[in-house]
């Protein structure tokens, strides 16, 4: 018994001892949304943090001696975790000695703590502060100092926003450097320190070796010149813009900072965009090729015009050939071609045709026998990988399903084997896989539910598995190539007592119908801390509703913005990617409808909760966001009542030729659909709240669409508000995102009223900016 009383008043003094802490952690909502970065809600062990070294020699790890001082860099066997020295002693003394004669310093180790091997894996690359750039060849012993391109030209003065030099491009051997002064190609001899000019006539107007704006926006084509693979000749694209819409940006103010004090100044300055808008006449890109023995400049036979897109420029190992794609103004047929870089005559590899556009792609990869490619293709209604031969005959389709290729890891010609991600499950989970040459030996590595990432050793002998659902946090784990369990490397653990205690729920993922009454589409809905089941909370959509990826299967704590009050759900809609193409293509030349139909069935569908109130809805996002919001606003001014809309495009005539047309077409080819996708249209329907903010220097979406739906709205006698942020491109950024950020967030508390908003209100303009960067 006195034992039995004893342990009572230990629990008891326990119990009193643990209570504060107890009551420190039971926040209020309202705390919860103050503190939600320092919740410390999940535990992290160990490290995913690892550098895969070439050639199957393992991964990277370094140290510095503690005797010399100098750094010391180690292979590590993934499988036993044994080091070994990653140079030898005699390449060490080489590069130390190497770069010594080369800079005039004096130093006994390595001079860089971060390099980066060649992509032939002779040599190495790396940076020294305030010496350069440098490279060193394994087998020569030879160590090159990187040259710079020279940014001086003669009788030329650029326009301030003009960009008079671009990024060089080193030739093979790294002795020479290619650039572009103005609008014409340079190349610097970093042994006779010569430069020369090899292409001329070079204007505002016709560019050599430069892109214009939407190339690299809209196609990823922001490489406009490559080097043969002997370094003797130069490929180059030349665009002439002469035809593309003008659009005029209004710099009101600029920043002048003088003896650390920051004075602003007026300066009206009016930078020109030449931005070629849908429907409108294209650049006309031509693609040439010069021999810089002979100067011979060869033009390869694109039959370029306005409504022809040269993209993806490869020379084919051994430099025999340039591999090219072109892509139609519809974009629903791509062209792989191979050009003779002496004659410019073209051949034709294979061609791709769609009833509605082709997505190009990153899955062209030549193999070593250089005879074969690979190549995907959405042509069964799934993005899967095939095999050719250059002559273009189809060897063998290597994977097949209902899933979608998502991209390639690997390819391990000495195996045989090609690592590869793919979306499954409707697009919810990505997971990693590898399948032979022949087709055969598919193999779904990954099995666990959640959205898988990858890093593979480039040996494709190990892979790194960074994972996480929504009901599981992040561990990563090390496999080998087969998928067996190496080891853990790191693990997250939810604190799910504290959650508890903070009244705190994870999101949920939530299954509703589309529109069209048949379609299952997905959304995670988060919700406040300590909500009542038996209230009424507000709801807001944080939406996109754009050609992009969905909801995902992985791990998020859940969402700051709900503590003020909301549920908050981001829902998908018809017409999003990693579902396949025919999923994909429901808003196709019908943009600002399908979509915006799901997103309001998916706000019906939710209403019909008892603590979620249907009459306070607001939606919020940025770009296509924006755009979607104002629709939503528009089209179903009954179900959407509050809006915040950010760089929104309004009407599609409005927005750049290649992503327009793709999903719309042209204006030309489809009037209806761009009237029907036109917030204008709609303008008479405003009945809630709508705020719009914009860059007025937004050289992507131009304020010009904001605009314009103000013109409509004042026209049609509607109330809405407006903010401006001088000097901010395609998103705010600097000490006006935190002024959009109070903006977007007193404007909902203010005209959705979650519980206790008016307190909250009057804390948020007084909270200090924080520091300037």
């Amino acid at each position: 018994m006195k034992r039995l009383t004893t342990c009572f008043l230990f629990i008891a003094l326990m119990a009193l001892f643990l209570a504060p802490c107890y009551s420190q952690d039971k926040l209020s909502r309202k705390e919860i949304y103050d503190k939600w970065d320092k919740l410390d809600l999940v535990k992290k062990t160990g490290s995913e943090r690892l550098i895969w070294l070439p050639n199957g020699m393992g991964y990277l790890e370094s140290e510095v001696d503690s005797d010399t001082g100098n750094r010391v860099f180690y292979k590590v066997d993934p499988k036993n975790k044994k080091r070994f020295l990653l140079f030898d002693k005699n390449i060490e003394m080489s590069i130390v000695e190497e770069y010594n004669r080369v800079t005039g310093k004096s130093e006994s180790g390595f001079p860089f703590t971060k390099f980066e091997y060649l992509p032939d894996k002779t040599g190495i690359r790396f940076k020294v502060k305030n010496a350069g750039e440098f490279v060193y060849k394994f087998q020569t012993g030879e160590m090159l100092k990187l040259v710079k391109p020279r940014s001086e030209i003669a009788g030329w003065k650029p326009h301030r926003s003009s960009n008079q030099l671009t990024t060089g491009s080193y030739s093979p051997d790294f002795k020479k450097i290619a650039y572009v002064k103005a609008y014409d190609i340079y190349i610097l001899d970093s042994e006779s320190g010569h430069e020369e000019q090899i292409t001329f006539g070079g204007t505002e107007e016709i560019m050599n070796g430069r892109t214009d704006w939407v190339y690299p926006e809209e196609l990823y084509q922001s490489k406009a010149f490559w080097w043969s693979p002997d370094g003797k000749q130069i490929a180059y694209f030349q665009f002439d813009v002469r035809a593309e819409h003008r659009y005029p940006l209004l710099h009101e103010i600029d920043l002048d900072v003088k003896e650390g004090i920051k004075h602003y100044r007026f300066r009206n300055l009016l930078e020109i965009e030449r931005y070629p808008k849908a429907g409108e006449p294209n650049a006309t890109v031509k693609l040439f090729v010069i021999d810089l023995v002979t100067k011979k400049k060869v033009e390869v036979k694109t039959d370029s015009s306005p409504d022809i897109y040269i993209i993806k420029v490869e020379w084919r190992k051994g430099g025999n050939e340039l591999i090219f794609q072109k892509l139609n103004r519809f974009q629903n047929k791509l062209e792989l071609l191979a050009a003779d870089p002496k004659t410019g005559a073209v051949r034709t590899i294979l061609v791709e045709e769609e009833e509605c556009f082709i997505n190009t792609h990153n899955n062209f990869y030549q193999f070593n026998d250089s005879k074969h490619f690979l190549w995907s293709s959405e042509r069964t209604g799934w993005n899967h990988l095939y095999m050719y031969n250059f002559q273009g005959k189809l060897v063998k389709q290597l994977t097949d399903g209902d899933w979608e290729l998502s991209r390639t890891h690997c390819i391990d010609e000495k195996n045989s084997f090609i690592y590869f991600s793919a979306y499954m499950k409707e697009g919810l989970e990505s997971h990693f896989c590898r399948v032979k040459f022949d087709g055969t030996g598919f193999k779904q590595l990954t099995t666990i539910e959640g959205w898988h990432r990858i890093s593979i050793d480039p040996a494709g002998k190990y892979y790194i598995d960074s994972y996480s659902s929504l009901t599981t946090p992040m561990i990563v784990n090390m496999h080998k190539a087969n998928g067996s369990l190496v080891r853990n490397l790191a693990r997250s653990t939810l604190d799910t007592g504290k959650m508890k205690m903070l009244g705190l729920e994870l999101p949920e993922l939530v299954y509703f119908k589309a529109a069209d009454g048949k379609t299952d589409l997905h959304a995670i809905l988060y919700k406040p801390a300590q909500y009542d089941p038996n209230k009424s909370y507000p709801l807001m959509v944080s939406v996109y509703g754009g050609p992009a990826g969905g909801v995902r299967n992985s791990f998020s704590i859940g969402n700051r913005t709900a503590q003020l009050g909301y549920f908050i759900i981001r829902q998908d809609n018809r017409g999003t990617t990693n579902r396949g193409k025919k999923h994909l293509t429901k808003t196709y030349i019908k943009f600002g409808q399908v979509e915006i139909d799901d997103q309001a069935a998916g706000v019906k569908q939710i209403s019909q909760r008892p603590y979620i109130d249907g009459s306070r809805v607001g939606i919020t996002g940025g770009s296509y966001g924006g755009y979607s919001t104002c629709m939503a606003l528009l089209r179903y001014p009954n179900i959407f009542h509050v809006g915040v809309a950010g760089s929104s495009v309004t009407d599609w005539r409005s927005y750049d030729s290649i992503y327009t047309e793709r999903y719309m077409r042209t204006p030309q080819a489809n009037p209806e659909g761009y009237k029907l996708g036109s917030a204008m249209t709609y303008a008479d329907n405003l009945k809630g709240k709508l705020l719009m903010t914009h860059g007025l220097i937004d050289n992507n979406v131009h304020v010009g669409n904001t605009i314009h739906l103000a013109d409509a709205l004042q026209k049609a006698g509607k109330s809405f508000d407006l903010m401006i942020y001088p000097e901010n491109r395609h998103g705010i950024r600097g000490y006006h995102r935190n002024h959009v950020n109070k903006l977007r967030t007193s404007y909902f508390l203010k005209h959705l009223k979650p519980e206790g908003w008016e307190e909250r209100i009057k804390t948020i303009w007084q909270q200090k900016p924080p520091p300037e960067k």
